[in-house]
């Protein structure tokens, strides 16, 4: 009888991939030598051992906590058993009503749940608990079936009988529970509510006070199915004659535990921790074999997609200047900031660090019980409230201080190379992407780590630029260049004590951006030192501003809109979250004025007749509760950023609701301006839409233009309509993809498809997916309403995408920059040239948007697809504005 779990894969032997005697091996020797060629490539196989190892500790965990079903390794095994086991359980509930006069005691209640769900439970429990180390009783494990049963059925009949509630108000709270046992004691709380406002038809009786022991009995019929129809487990009795120990245990059997063994050996051999690396990464010259140079297990792509087939699209594609891109940006080279990196490790220690939302090693103690706590529900349930808090709180928490310390562990075993490399790839959109874990398009802390490698002298322009980014640093960006470099200017004390003392001068970590803030302290006592001739490898950023925008507004030579993104010249940093804030403040004052009274709806629940009052806030109430609480770009700022990437006034209320109604109310100052916090966020969801709408009118054009081209395209056209009779009309036109291809000429193809599965979802063991093909991921039948909502991010981010990989070829060629900082829509140098990436940044943009009508482009590749009867619905492209494009040449804050 073992102890271990039966699923223990052998470890790989990864020493081919550091072999003295390969083709990268002698490369890199030849032009690095050896030391470093044999560094690099231990590097590349330490990338492998600690994937490994993560997967492996990973896949422990979940085991130890039964839930090994839920690991990739379990997944396949999931769905190709399932089906066989419900085929088992049909035929045999079908034998059961039809042929047997004694009916199996559990036979009513097997009724009672779907057959998938019946099966999908089975499986899941049995894999769950067979994982496990050390012996499963058949006794436990049959049980744990039918109480899994029971649950489902109980629970369920919540989710099936009042779907769209469920869905609206359970899903979510259900969650954001962790532990069975506080799901099943919140579902409980759920039921007695639903049954005293009957909006469930029956209470429940359990099964086994209706049948003794009936739970053991279905486990058992459960187990023996199993068994018959997937050989997955086997009972063994052992201990005969022991009378304490003698039973019937259930193991896996030897053949799908090799089965299980041999996927998870496969899955940890391609599953790389990815690290940055020593030497310049190898230069992509096709789909496959650029950045990193070993052979590894798992080739990496030049662009992330999800299948080999959609790979191969790219196979014969001709893009010379997205190679271009891509090898110059991976070539810059990192060092990492000691500096920094000595005070991060310090604070690490600390018991308390003023940075918002910083990690500390020791969890947040739990409230103090109040007195009268166990006779007073009333102070039970508010002190459960606020540990419940403490608790959310320290997940974060625990999340976070891994996430840190992975950093600072990386941080350490490079601190020692002169040169570090990050490799460098792209999403399917054209988006740039760092491969390593630890790569420069992190958090704060890490940004604030890394420096490049090669400094020179600041110059008299790069201390101008570098009291901009301090002062950008420190949250003080909403004022014009002049004003930053005054706070610099004026802070200049503080900003050296901190320098010289930076655990003893603790201000900094109270900035907008703590650690490359400390950073720009570190360079600019420097820089006071040494003057002009201060060396420096601090990058230096100009980001976009709100760039989704940005890009919309330049296509359509939107005046206002471009104006609001800081698109024109302007005196002062236009602040598009202030001025839709200011609209809306207009809007909400009308209706304090003219607006709606509250109201009473009255509810007829249709299943029982009763009658119930809900209170309907009228616009002047909800006006008055959004003036009292105040109306900021704080409000504004988190909705205006996404409708580039497709949000829509519905998506608005969830941000509202979450960024700004919940946290206020958590705080306990939220109850007296937001009576109900659904309404409320939906008025002020619908205020922001509006006043967007109007304030960049012409990117909403343009988002619900593209949205109507991926729709046409996404439809289908039969000669008749399809029809009971006529299940397969005669196809005129398929849904198809939507294809366009980017300024510097990046192909992308939008092809959302439908997956071939079924989902069978079960209220405590998640979600499970069964494929009719298990090989097959997805069908070739095209999402169309996804298709739609993709469209107007993917465009926009396509756009940005090549609008980088154009400003550091021009960047490079016309101004010799040859160190870059990458993400996104910001744009990094070291100071000495970063009045350079100043000029470059502006003039791709004016040259994207002057030599190219990304839109006219897009319409004339789609328009031959369509179907003559589509092509009255498709509204022309939306008209241009009056903005001047070159005028971004001279605007300060487009990019800063």
């Amino acid at each position: 009888m073992s102890a271990e779990s039966q699923i223990q894969p052998t470890k790989h032997d990864f020493s081919d991939i550091k072999d003295k005697a390969s083709w990268a091996f002698e490369t890199l020797s030849g032009m690095y030598g050896p030391d470093l060629a044999a560094t690099q490539l231990s590097l590349e196989h330490e990338a492998y051992t600690l994937g490994e190892e993560r997967f492996h500790k990973a896949l422990e965990r979940q085991i130890d906590r039964g839930e090994f079903a839920d690991n990739a390794t379990a997944k396949h095994v999931l769905t190709s058993l399932v089906p066989m086991m419900m085929t088992a359980f049909d035929n045999w509930v079908e034998y059961q009503v039809t042929k047997v006069r004694r009916k199996h005691v559990g036979l009513q209640f097997f009724q009672m749940v779907k057959s998938e769900n019946v099966a999908a439970i089975t499986v899941k429990i049995v894999l769950n608990t067979v994982a496990k180390k050390g012996p499963q009783s058949v006794q436990s494990l049959a049980v744990a079936l039918g109480r899994g049963l029971e649950e489902e059925a109980r629970f369920g009949r919540i989710r099936e009988q009042e779907a769209e509630h469920f869905n609206k108000n359970i899903r979510k709270a259900l969650n954001k529970r962790n532990g069975h046992t506080y799901k099943v004691k919140f579902l409980e709380k759920v039921e007695a509510h639903m049954q005293e406002a009957n909006e469930i038809e029956s209470s429940w009786t359990s099964w086994d006070s209706v049948d003794n022991d009936v739970a053991y009995h279905m486990g058992i019929r459960l187990l023996e199915l199993l068994i018959e129809s997937t050989q997955l487990v086997e009972m063994k009795r052992e201990n005969a004659g022991n009378v304490k120990l003698d039973g019937e245990f259930i193991y896996l059997t030897q053949a799908w535990a090799d089965k299980l063994c041999n996927r998870a050996f496969s899955l940890a051999g391609i599953t790389p921790r990815h690290q940055p690396m020593i030497v310049p990464p190898k230069e992509w010259t096709k789909m496959i074999g650029g950045g990193y140079w070993a052979k590894g297990r798992k080739p990496i792509p030049l662009i992330r997609v999800r299948s080999k087939r959609a790979l191969q699209r790219y196979r014969d594609v001709s893009m010379p200047e997205v190679y271009k891109a891509v090898n110059i940006a991976q070539a810059s080279a990192w060092k990492v900031n000691t500096k920094v990196l000595e005070v991060a490790k310090a604070i690490m220690k600390w018991k308390r660090v003023p940075i918002d939302k910083f990690p500390t090693a020791d969890r947040e103690e739990l409230p103090i019980q109040p007195d009268g706590i166990g006779e007073d529900p009333v102070v039970l349930k508010a002190w459960k409230k606020e540990a419940a808090g403490v608790y959310r709180r320290d997940r974060a928490r625990v999340s976070r201080r891994l996430s840190y310390e992975f950093i600072i562990e990386q941080a350490e075993k490079f601190a020692d190379y002169e040169a570090i490399y990050f490799p460098y790839n792209l999403d399917w959109r054209g988006r740039v992407y760092a491969i390593p874990s630890f790569n420069p398009q992190g958090n704060d802390m890490t940004k604030g780590m890394l420096m490049a490698s090669v400094a020179e002298p600041v110059g008299k322009d790069g201390i101008e630029w570098l009291k901009i980014h301090g002062a950008n640093c420190a949250g003080v960006d909403k004022v014009d260049f002049s004003q930053r470099k005054k706070w610099v200017e004026d802070n200049e004390e503080l900003i050296l004590e901190i320098a010289r003392d930076p655990l003893g001068q603790p201000e900094w970590t109270k900035m907008d951006s703590p650690f490359c803030f400390l950073a720009f302290c570190f360079e600019w006592a420097g820089v006071v030192e040494h003057g002009e001739l201060w060396e420096s490898a601090l990058p230096i950023a100009f980001d976009g501003s709100c760039s989704g925008i940005q890009h919309f507004s330049a296509m359509l030579r939107d005046e206002r809109g471009g104006r609001a993104v800081n698109l024109l010249p302007s005196d002062e940093v236009q602040d598009i979250y202030r001025l839709v804030a200011e609209e809306v403040i207009e809007k909400v004052k009308k209706d304090l004025i003219e607006g709606t009274e509250d109201s009473v709806q009255l509810i007829t629940n249709e299943k029982t007749g009763e009658i119930t009052e809900r209170r309907i806030l009228g616009t002047r109430t909800l006006a008055q509760g959004w003036m009292g609480y105040g109306i900021s770009r704080k409000v504004t700022k988190r909705s205006v950023m996404t409708l580039a990437y497709g949000s829509k006034a519905f998506g608005f209320t969830d941000q509202v609701r979450d960024d700004i109604i919940q946290p206020a109310i958590d705080e306990g100052d939220g109850a007296q301006w937001f009576p109900d916090a659904q309404q409320c966020a939906r008025y002020m969801a619908n205020m922001i839409w509006d006043s967007v709408s109007v304030v960049v009118v012409k990117a909403v054009e343009a988002m619900l233009w593209l949205q109507k081209a991926a729709k046409l395209l996404a439809t289908e056209v039969t000669a008749t309509k399809k029809t009971k009779k006529n299940p397969e009309p005669e196809i005129l036109k398929p849904c198809m993809p939507v294809y366009w291809v980017t300024p510097d000429g990046f192909p992308v193809w939008q092809e959302y498809m439908k997956p071939i599965q079924r989902r069978v979802e079960l209220m405590f063991l998640g979600t499970i997916r069964l494929r009719s093909t298990v090989n097959i991921k997805d069908s070739d039948i095209i999402d169309g309403p996804k298709q739609e909502s993709g469209i107007s991010p993917n465009f926009v981010h396509s756009q940005d995408g090549s609008h980088l990989r154009k400003t550091v070829v021009k960047a490079s060629e016309c101004y010799g920059v040859e160190f870059f900082a990458l993400i996104h829509d910001s744009f990094g140098t070291i100071p000495a040239k970063a009045g350079k990436m100043f000029k470059a940044v502006r003039e791709t943009m004016v040259e994207t948007y002057t030599e190219n009508d990304v839109l006219d482009d897009f319409r004339e590749q789609f328009m031959e697809q369509l179907h003559e009867s589509q092509l009255e619905k498709m509204p022309p492209l939306p008209t241009k504005g009056t903005l001047d494009i070159s005028k971004i040449l001279e605007s300060e804050f487009a990019f800063a």
